[in-house]
């Protein structure tokens, strides 16, 4: 049994859809039912983004079930118009391959990760890929039957539900701008100056997101501990 982590650059609607915005972020999760899209990026980028994402709909005979915005971030439900030809998650399911939600799309390509029980179907499965474009593995490991509980994702709300918006964005600028690399590229005074606030309320906010974040993962460090001993 194999992890493999893809990256693709096809000719499907959402792989386009990236391609013509490249800037953003897009995750999609997809029932077979519904695709479930979240767009990030710039409020206007991520506007003209999802009205593309209506007429990508349409091109595919779909239809909207729902959507939301906010700032910098869209949702849309769309019935699931899904093949083989369309869809690589589809062609994956064709292979008896398992695949890991979400998929993600940045950069005109489509990233996807995989879990293939036979050599032989994952072969079929590069073989069709490749035809319909360029298929990249990013990387592939062995794993044991055993451990595939694993690679399953970890809920977002169990992980973060504790922490508020302000310090879930604020750790996040923390990361994203180096302030926890070795060395650090961004001191907690300038997250501070940048958002008006004083270096103690920076700091307060990081550090109770930092705490919160490191109570969340005990559980799951506690699983792994155990099926490494096991």
């Amino acid at each position: 049994m194999e992890e493999i982590e893809l990256e693709l650059k096809n000719a499907t609607p959402f792989t386009l859809l990236s391609q013509e915005f490249p800037d953003l972020t897009i995750f999609r999760w997809c029932s077979s039912v519904v695709d479930y899209v979240e767009m990030y990026g710039p409020k206007e980028r991520v506007q003209k983004a999802a009205r593309s994402l209506k007429i990508t709909t349409q091109k595919i005979h779909s239809y909207v079930v729902t959507e939301d915005s906010s700032e910098n971030h869209s949702s849309t439900a769309i019935s699931c118009r899904c093949n083989v030809v369309n869809s690589t998650i589809r062609l994956a399911e064709s292979m008896n391959l398992l695949w890991e939600a979400p998929a993600i799309y940045k950069d005109g390509r489509e990233r996807l990760r995989l879990i293939s029980f036979s050599d032989s179907e994952l072969e079929k499965f590069f073989k069709r890929a490749s035809a319909n474009g360029e298929v990249h593995i990013v990387r592939k490991k062995k794993i044991e039957p055993e451990s595939l509980r694993d690679v399953y994702r970890i809920s977002l709300k169990e992980l973060l539900g504790s922490l508020s918006l302000k310090q879930a964005k604020y750790l996040r600028e923390a990361i994203g701008s180096g302030m926890f690399s070795s060395p650090k590229k961004v001191k907690i005074e300038e997250l501070a100056k940048k958002h008006g606030l004083t270096k103690s309320t920076m700091q307060e906010h990081v550090n109770k997101a930092k705490n919160k974040l490191i109570q969340s993962i005990e559980p799951y460090l506690t699983l792994y501990i155990h099926s490494k001993v096991e």
